[in-house]
């Protein structure tokens, strides 16, 4: 399943510039837990975001307002690593990630694969959702979702349009799947980010940086497989998780 991309909205509230949005995901992905009623407005960033958008004051505001759009779900906020600032943004988008996935009870994703990375720089390099098939070819059994965002001007601020404002939203939906308040399409990165409950393993690879006109890209894909050692991690989930603490750094 592929969905449209369309200009957004939500990158014209947080910070300044347009926004694209595009998500896919494979048969085997699973049903996430329930999505929000609604989007979910977002509220200002302090001012520093405009001219230093990765800089840890920005990004904590940027985290002030994904925690209280998770509080509306009836969820604590995040309780970040020690240096979450100051990772790259592909290993934010891990962190996040995962940090959904343990509060909703699905198994966490073990780490960022290489090979993965390389699919999702793909992905951004071609404005579209990576596609991780190839590599999975010679796999007996696998399942794969992916999600691609542009023109935003950090992570954590395409996370949250990924899982807080993928809905209906009338005039302003930014998810072309989304063509009504019931449709299928309708929370489609939500659903990939909370794919898969089933044991097995479960590997990321993700991805910021510009395509070739110089515009901020980032995607991400995730792979289910039976245990197996088909790839290696270069972060790993289990220390992160073992320095999670609010505030950080």
């Amino acid at each position: 399943m592929s969905r449209n991309l369309r200009i957004g909205t939500f990158a014209a509230t947080l910070a300044t510039g347009v926004a694209l949005i595009g998500a896919a995901g494979a048969s085997a992905a699973t049903t996430p837990p329930l999505n929000p009623a609604a989007n979910i407005a977002p509220g200002r960033l302090p001012g520093v975001c405009a001219n230093a958008p990765i800089g840890a004051p920005c990004l904590r505001g940027v985290v002030a307002v994904l925690d209280a759009a998770r509080v509306k779900l009836g969820l604590g906020p995040y309780a970040l690593p020690s240096g979450f600032y100051r990772l790259s943004g592909a290993r934010q988008l891990l962190v996040l990630s995962n940090l959904d996935r343990v509060a909703y009870g699905l198994p966490p994703i073990t780490g960022m694969s290489p090979q993965l990375d390389s699919i999702a720089a793909a992905g951004v390099a071609a404005d579209g959702d990576p596609d991780p098939t190839a590599l999975l070819a010679n796999l007996p059994t696998y399942g794969w979702a992916s999600n691609w965002a542009g023109a935003y001007p950090n992570a954590p601020e395409a996370y949250y349009a990924w899982m807080y404002y993928d809905g209906w939203g009338g005039k302003s939906t930014s998810n072309l799947d989304c063509t009504s308040p019931t449709a299928t399409g309708c929370w489609g990165h939500r659903d990939d980010v909370l794919s898969f409950s089933q044991p097995g393993i479960i590997s990321m690879g993700a991805a910021v940086s510009r395509d070739p006109r110089g515009q901020l890209g980032y995607a991400m894909t995730i792979v289910w497989t039976p245990a197996s050692n088909w790839t290696t991690y270069t972060f790993s989930w289990t220390p992160a998780q073992a320095a999670s603490a609010t505030p950080s750094s």
